[in-house]
């Protein structure tokens, strides 16, 4: 398989989740767009890993992986704390200052 193919994937892939983190209110459907993009990021560096530099590939994933988990981590908490606070978790909200 050519890397023009999966270059477009990665392209597709990262376009769907800038277009899903604008268009949705919800936080938790924001995240999931964050970790799509984060997905076709992945993808873009391993495959011009694969091209360029096939040993640095792995470690460069390994790197991106641990940096998406830490940054679920710290995201699901705020978003629980987002909901106890406003009872929703639609970020318009956050700058009214609603209470339940």
């Amino acid at each position: 398989m050519e890397a023009v193919y999966v270059l477009a994937v990665s392209a597709a892939l990262f376009g769907i989740g800038a277009l899903g983190a604008i268009v949705h209110r919800s936080a938790t459907r924001k995240l999931i767009s964050l970790e799509i993009m984060f997905n076709a990021e992945l993808l873009l560096f391993l495959t011009l890993s694969t091209i360029y530099a096939p040993l640095n590939g792995p470690i460069l994933a390994i790197f991106i992986i641990a940096l998406t988990g830490s940054e679920v981590g710290v995201i699901v908490p705020i978003i629980v704390l987002l909901y106890r606070k406003l009872g929703t978790v639609d970020v318009t909200r956050l700058g009214e200052g609603e209470e339940k």
